[in-house]
Order: structure tokens, then sequence, then C-alpha cells
């Protein structure tokens, strides 16, 4: 059989080689849309790594001294930060209120101040060993920071409660699994030590005091590897706070009450001047992204739709004209479905062929311009601080992306080809061969 596709393939080489190039342009398109919207689905799908129904994000701002209302009796640091731990104080009177915390940045969730590397001396090593990035959060000890965010730790660590709660140095950390596992693989990182470079040259050796499940701090980036940081010498208090409320209580409602009662949340010089819910929060953070990735997946659909009419209509009146040779096997013997069979299995290697082709002339492209495929642009490294899954992995990527285009494509042609051939295979041999 696979001699007799690739004698008619070959007999028909002028019919096919204007198809055979169409596919190999429509594979290239497709594993660009392909790619972008598989990927974006994918992350789309992914979990936070907490639970963030129940959070809302409440941002302070002081009257200046412009304002009719600023006292600058309030305006000492040690008076300002009373007044905003007043006004946690009140958040964590009101009913329904579970936990309370502070948040380093208002324009972010669960916030990234900046990243690091991290290094690992295992035996008689030298100090330049082993080194690994990491986004760094900063956080302030015994505020419930872990719970409210309703983080989980993994076996052998403290739980987020005993975490938050804890005594910490300047240089202690909390890494997430994966950043634990990339330096010590499956042993309890707990009591482990990494460290770091500070910008005076010096050593820094930061023990692990426990290790969180990975969490992804924004909703359109991948896994990060994560380090949790004590802030002890914060010079201005942090004005931004983090609620979680009680399951049975409704985030909605409870941010309509705060926001027409900003005058019952003031204290000193310091207002109520924004509340959201962390969906709206995760909404409007990643609102570009968003944006810009479901006008792919759309134009992916449109592009699938379109093209794939196109596909269908080229092979139809190809096979359409088979009609004779569908004839001449029936006159030997053959079966409907082994001519079905055989007008399929051209179609499919046709296909097989060009996707390949098409698939590896993007991949030599991509090369060339990183920024055209994701699993270029976000690529997993030893140094970097992503965590390996398959958007990240290349192999895992090109491989996933490139079979997703294979089926597409043979798919739409074997529909384009089955119809017309089932028609054809019934054609008595008679009534095909009438004018030869």
């Amino acid at each position: 059989m696979l001699k007799m596709i690739v004698k008619n393939l070959w007999t028909h080489r002028k019919d096919n080689g204007w198809i055979f190039i169409e596919l190999i342009i429509v594979s290239i398109i497709l594993w660009v849309l392909l790619d972008v919207s598989a990927v974006y689905l994918y992350n789309d799908t992914m979990s936070l790594g907490y639970d963030n129904n129940q959070l809302c994000k409440i941002d302070l701002v002081s009257y200046t001294p412009a304002d009719v209302k600023y006292n600058s009796d309030y305006d000492s640091l040690d008076s300002r930060k009373e007044h905003v731990d007043r006004i946690m104080r009140k958040l964590k009177a009101q009913k329904g209120v579970e936990n309370v915390t502070y948040q380093f940045t208002s324009w972010n969730y669960i916030n990234s101040e900046s990243n690091m590397s991290y290094h690992y001396v295992s035996g008689n090593q030298s100090i330049d060993s082993l080194v690994k990035q990491v986004d760094v959060i900063r956080f302030i000890p015994g505020n419930n920071f872990f719970e409210t965010y309703g983080m989980g730790s993994v076996v052998g660590s403290p739980s987020a409660e005993e975490l938050s709660k804890m005594d910490y140095g300047y240089s202690d950390i909390i890494v997430t699994e994966d950043y634990a596992r990339r330096f010590f693989g499956d042993e309890n990182a707990v009591g482990k030590k990494l460290y770091f470079i500070n910008s005076n040259n010096d050593t820094i050796w930061s023990p692990i005091k426990g290790v969180l499940k990975d969490v992804r701090h924004q909703q359109f980036r991948p896994v990060n590897s994560l380090a949790f940081r004590p802030q002890y010498d914060s010079k201005e208090p942090e004005v931004t706070m983090t609620v979680r409320l009680l399951p049975n209580v409704d985030v909605e409602e409870f941010v309509k009450m705060l926001e027409s009662s900003e005058d019952d949340f003031s204290s000193g010089n310091y207002y109520v001047f924004d509340v959201c819910t962390y969906n709206d929060l995760i909404r409007k953070v990643g609102g570009e992204y968003e944006i810009f990735n479901r006008l792919v997946f759309v134009l992916t659909i449109f592009f699938l739709i379109n093209v794939g009419l196109g596909i269908i209509g080229t092979f139809w009146l190809q096979t359409r004209n088979r009609t004779r040779d569908a004839g001449v096997m029936r006159s030997f013997g053959a079966t409907r479905w082994n001519i079905r069979k055989m007008l399929i299995g051209e179609g499919v290697v046709l296909s097989t062929i060009a996707v390949a082709i098409g698939c590896f002339i993007y991949y030599y492209i991509a090369l060339e311009f990183p920024f055209l495929s994701k699993a270029f642009a976000i690529r997993y490294d030893e140094g970097f601080n992503i965590i390996d899954y398959w958007v990240t992995n290349f192999g895992k990527h090109f491989m996933i992306i490139s079979l997703l285009c294979y089926v597409v494509v043979v798919l739409t042609v074997s529909i384009g080809i089955y119809i017309p051939a089932r028609k054809i295979s019934n054609v008595k041999p008679i009534d095909a061969l009438r004018d030869e």
C-alpha cells in the first residue's frame, strides 16, 4: 500500500507540488498561532498555588499638608506606623475577616520586589559551586502572611502558621518547593544553608527555615521559584494590606462595605483609598497580556476555520478528479475501502512531510528571532528561576506544538479527502472508464 501511495504521489507530482508548498506555509503559520494559544490556555488553567477567592486588597493613602484633613501632629514616623496598625486592627475586628497582612506593593499581588542569586556549597567544593536565581518576596514576621494568602508547606517543613509566627534572622529565608529541589533534590531542605554575595562583596549565609508549595505570583507568568525574606527595618509603614475573609463571606459585598465606610477605617492622616478583590486585581495586572492572548486565540480560530475550509476545498477537488483512478482500481478488484484508504493515505503522507518541513523551518526561524516562540522567549535554564515544565522546556514544547500542528493538518486534509473519496469509490468501473 505504501509503495502504491508513493508512486501515485510521484505520478501526480505536478498537481501535488503547489498543494505541498501550501501545506508547508500553513504549518509555519499554524505553529506560531497554536504556540501562543496553547501556552495561554495552559497557563490560564494552572493553579496560583494559593486560595485567592476570599482575598481582597486595600490601599491606604495619607493626607498631604495641602489637604484640609491633614494633621501635622500625626506626621512622625512612630505616629504614622501606629495609625496604620490601628487601621489593621479595625479590619481584623470586622465580622467575617479571618486574617490581615501587609503587602509591600500596591500594583501587584504577592509582589516580587527583586531577584537575586543564591549559592550552595556541598562538601569540599569551593564557594563558587552552584548558583541559581530566584524572585525575592518580602514579608513582615508575626503578621499572618502565609496563612492569609492560604499557602501550604511541604512535608517536613513548619506549617504556614508556624512560619508566620517564627523568629527570623536578617538573612533567613523560606523557599518554594522547586527552588529547594534544584539544590537538594528530594532531601529535606529545612535547616540547610545557601549564601548570597551582597553589595559589599561579603558572603551572607541564609539558613532555610521552611519550604512552601510552588506559587505563581502573577497569573500571566509561569510558575517561578520564590524565596521569602523577613523585613524588619521598614522605614515607612506599609500602606497596602491583604485581607482574607471567611469562606461564607461575600467578597464583593465586603468591598462595597469598605468603600462606603471610608471614614470608619481612617486613623491619623491615613484613610482607605482603594479596595478591590484579588480576582479583580489579577485581571487588572494581567489585562494587557489577557487582551493580547485572547486576540491571538481568536485569530487562531479564524485562521483554522478559513484555512481549514481552503484545504478541504483543495483536496475535495483534487480527489474528485481521481474518478478514473478509482475506476481502474475497481476493475482490478480493489474494494471501496481500499480506494478510500489509498486516497487518504496519500493525503496523510503529503501532510506528514509538509508539516515536518514546516516545523523545522520555523525552528530555525525561531533560533534567529527568539521572541517568535514561547519556548525560546521563556526558556528553562538552570541559572534562571522559571520552573521546568513543558512550556519552558524547549524539547517538550517543540514536540507538543508540532504534534498539535500535525494533528490539525492531517485531520483537515483527511476530511477534505474522505467525503469525495467515499463518493468516487462507489462509482461503477464501467461508468468511470466510459470515455477511455
